[in-house]
């Protein structure tokens, strides 16, 4: 069993990257080559789905045009955003019959991950997300019979039926990939990185990262876990921990920042239960989940935060390739637990 750590109180917590995976390719910045005091990295960064993306790798050679490649083959088969895409035609028709082997593999991960969360992860629950105002739509319209009439469209395993490359929809299912989204194109490039037998990397998309090797410091790649409470006071410490990244994925959900007052005035968390349906009502505001890729840890850092603190710890502890850096509310204000001391605390 793991050992448990759990650290003082503090005002402040992790920064919250709220990845909201928008799925469309948009205008790439130039790629620029950096030059360091060892060998040459280059560093490609922009726009994409919908947020920033920062590509740095070892390589005399660009990838630039290959890495663009793997981004578009990724939004053609599991956009949610565009109309022509697998996965859309697929919630429109009901069935497609040429489904690429990029969406069948999002449809064997998703499964994967959906059992391993005991249903805590699930594609099928954007419909419940709507109601709530999270989804494409901004107001809350949720009711106690629309969200129960929502439920009955929820649940991965029992919604498609795959036979070769035909991939079947049941009834009233709608599938979205965007809670693995960023993790899934950054192992991605990642392979393909690989594949290049380029030996030091990092593929950050959103806040979800992916690294290999060592960095232009030919250290172990440093990730800082911020303060999001540094920007209006800098007289705390900016990063609240750290931790060394390499040949492993980090990521972070939470929702210490994403919410909405209800009607009655009640504060909401824009983390849905998949299990009824309704926004989470625990302490766990934040989760950083340390995994062998950035898939399963952009999956299981979502699941943790709609499990709750008491859950959230037993299933890192039951799980001996994931580590995790939680923060909750106290009485008294914030604090932490941590699976493991590689997350180094900053005094």
């Amino acid at each position: 069993m793991k050992s448990k750590f759990v650290g003082y109180a503090f005002i402040g917590a992790i920064v919250i990257v709220i990845a909201v995976v928008i799925f469309r390719m948009a205008s790439n910045e130039n790629e620029v080559n950096t030059n360091t005091s060892t060998e040459d990295f280059l560093v490609y960064e922009g726009q994409v789905y919908g947020t920033y993306f920062s590509i740095i790798y070892k390589s005399p050679e660009s990838y630039k045009s290959q890495i663009d490649s793997i981004f578009n083959s990724i939004d053609e088969a599991a956009s949610a955003y565009i109309s022509h895409s697998e996965i859309n035609q697929l919630n429109k028709k009901r069935i497609i019959t040429n489904s690429s082997k990029i969406l069948k593999a999002h449809f064997k991960k998703a499964q994967d991950l959906y059992d391993a969360t005991n249903a805590y992860f699930d594609p099928t629950i954007s419909p419940v997300i709507e109601l709530w105002g999270f989804g494409k739509n901004t107001t809350p319209k949720a009711d106690s019979l629309k969200i129960e009439r929502a439920m009955q469209r929820v649940g991965f395993s029992k919604s498609y039926k795959i036979s070769n490359d035909t991939i079947n929809l049941n009834e009233n299912a709608i599938i979205n990939f965007t809670a693995m989204g960023e993790g899934f194109a950054i192992d991605e490039i990642s392979n393909f990185l690989d594949s290049k037998n380029i030996t030091d990397f990092k593929v950050e998309i959103g806040g979800e990262l992916r690294s290999k090797g060592e960095s232009s410091k030919q250290k172990p790649w440093l990730i800082g876990i911020e303060n999001p409470l540094y920007d209006e006071n800098p007289d705390l410490n900016r990063f609240l921990a750290t931790i060394e990244v390499s040949n492993r994925a980090l990521s972070t959900s939470g929702s210490y920042r994403k919410y909405f007052i209800d009607d009655a005035g009640v504060k909401r968390s824009h983390i849905i239960n998949p299990k009824t349906g309704y926004p989470v009502n625990h302490t766990l505001i934040s989760v950083s989940v340390l995994a062998e890729n950035s898939t399963e840890a952009d999956a299981y850092a979502t699941a943790i935060m709609a499990m709750g603190l008491e859950q959230g710890k037993i299933f890192i502890e039951n799980k001996p390739n994931l580590e995790a850096f939680l923060i909750f509310e106290t009485a008294d204000g914030i604090d932490f637990w941590r699976s493991s001391q590689e997350f180094k605390l900053k005094s």
